[in-house]
């Protein structure tokens, strides 16, 4: 991959993530939403993602941003150490 990011719909993200996001928003400005991946309440003014499944055939709903990120990592440490042993 270059040095320049890709543009967003490349990645996954395109208008149909987009809308679905733009959705979930108004529940995260409202106070009402729960992490999906450890089911505590995000703060409105909290950095949050739109979360898929780890297969990315479906979304889990919104994720704190430290919780949604942190398991990307630990998949790709499990695929990792998969292939040692």
């Amino acid at each position: 991959m270059s040095a320049q990011r890709s543009k967003t719909s490349a990645r996954g993200y395109g208008l149909s993530h987009q809308n679905r996001r733009k959705a979930v928003a108004l529940d995260v400005a409202n106070g009402g939403a729960i992490c999906a991946r450890c089911g505590k309440p995000i703060h409105p003014e909290a950095l949050w993602d739109l979360d898929h499944s780890d297969d990315r055939t479906s979304y889990l709903g919104p994720s704190h941003r430290r919780c949604n990120r942190a398991t990307a990592g630990r998949a790709r440490r499990r695929r990792l150490f998969s292939r040692v042993w």
